[in-house]
């Protein structure tokens, strides 16, 4: 199986059900290794009980038995739910292609739901969020069967509208999470950098792991071909006139420097950062966002 064609933006993209995209990309994704983002979660001692027979030997403390001439094992709390929480910029901007591909957000909520899956087969819960400033949803997290239908059904509606405000979506999300959680949150982060670490550092507060996803179209980063074009701002439909060809390098050098301020933000912070485009195949995403720092 080729996985670069049979897990393509282009080819996933002519498939009905979220569902099956996203199974299909984690069992790609999955195939030959052991990749999980959901660690650190461990089991926590909680005390200790009186050996009888039957009790599994690996769990005996034998420091208590030396000392007290007592067998007994060490019982932990299971510690592997962890809640998972999803954030999608949903704004207006999102919506771009660009060409013949997929929207940043199409591919943003692939990636989520992927991410929702392997959650929920881990038993830990899963949260789903999503807006272009104010969210315009969220659920909460739990695991079970029907939760998760629920939040592959949110997904799979999303739509782009709004104008973009990742300082109030991010701390908005921020006052909602639970302590020791693991966010995703899923941006084309066009936002003055400033306002985006903003929220940025709130959400880093409250989590255990943070990952930046920074979802950008072909068209984006390359920029334009042509000579005279005029470009319509997505959220503002403000309209400007521009020599794509003379305005190319400006814009490169530009783009180049807004990513690595907040790269170098992001790792001052510890939080993951990572830029895909979205003609990257899904499974190379997704072993980039699970792979360990």
């Amino acid at each position: 199986m080729d996985l670069n064609s049979v897990l393509s933006p282009a080819y996933l993209s002519s498939l009905k059900g979220l569902a099956l995209k996203a199974r299909m990309v984690l069992e790609g994704t999955m195939a030959g290794r052991h990749l999980s983002p959901f660690h650190g979660f461990s089991s926590e001692f909680s005390q200790y009980k009186g050996y009888v027979p039957g009790d599994d030997i690996k769990f005996l403390d034998w420091k208590v038995y030396g000392r007290n001439d007592q067998l007994v094992t060490r019982q932990y709390r299971d510690e592997t739910n962890a809640s998972v929480y999803l954030v999608l910029d949903s704004s207006e901007s999102m919506g771009y292609a660009g060409g013949d591909g997929v929207t940043k957000l199409e591919y943003a909520t692939v990636l989520a739901a992927s991410l929702a899956l392997m959650a929920f087969g881990q038993r830990d819960a899963v949260s789903v969020a999503h807006g272009a400033g104010e969210p315009a949803s969220f659920l909460p997290p739990r695991n079970s069967a029907a939760h998760l239908r629920q939040a592959l059904q949110i997904l799979e509606s999303l739509k782009p509208g709004g104008v973009t405000n990742l300082e109030t979506l991010f701390g908005r999300m921020a006052a909602r999470l639970k302590s020791g959680s693991m966010t995703f949150l899923f941006t084309d982060l066009w936002q003055d950098p400033k306002a985006i670490l903003t929220g940025l550092k709130e959400i880093r507060y409250k989590n255990q792991s943070a990952t930046l996803v920074q979802v950008l179209a072909p068209g984006e980063i390359a920029f334009l071909d042509g000579t005279n074009l005029e470009l319509v701002d997505m959220e503002t439909k403000e309209t400007v006139k521009i020599s794509a060809r003379h305005l190319k390098p400006q814009y490169l050098e530009t783009l180049a420097a807004h990513t690595e301020s907040l790269r170098s933000e992001c790792f001052n912070l510890n939080v993951k950062f990572l830029r895909v485009e979205t003609t990257l195949p899904y499974f190379q995403a997704m072993r980039q966002l699970l792979q360990r720092p």
